[in-house]
């Protein structure tokens, strides 16, 4: 699959999700929906941006996906503990941060 391609389908992904976001309705019941959905959005376009090159200049750093070895140490862009690593989904709610 070539790089456009990804990116198209990326885009369709994100317009979904996005029409997802505004047929839910605003509620209480539902704040954890919008959370998540607007979440998957952000994650889209951080991928879009990684794939476009926007961050190859970064210098590495300490808390870079991998560490030495090729090992994954389950942290996100933001320093974060991701959410599998627990198993769960609930990964950092559970204050394992």
């Amino acid at each position: 699959m070539k790089k456009s391609q990804i990116l198209k389908y990326l885009k369709v992904i994100e317009e979904e999700l996005t029409d997802a976001y505004n047929v839910t309705s605003d509620t209480s019941e539902n704040s954890d929906t919008l959370y998540y959905i607007d979440n998957a959005r952000d994650l889209i376009n951080e991928l879009e941006d990684n794939i476009n090159g926007k961050f190859d200049n970064k210098p590495v750093s300490e808390q870079d996906e991998f560490v030495e070895g090729g090992e994954y140490n389950g942290m996100a862009a933001d320093g974060l503990p991701l959410n599998f690593p627990y198993g769960d989904g609930e990964g950092r709610l559970k204050g394992h941060n």
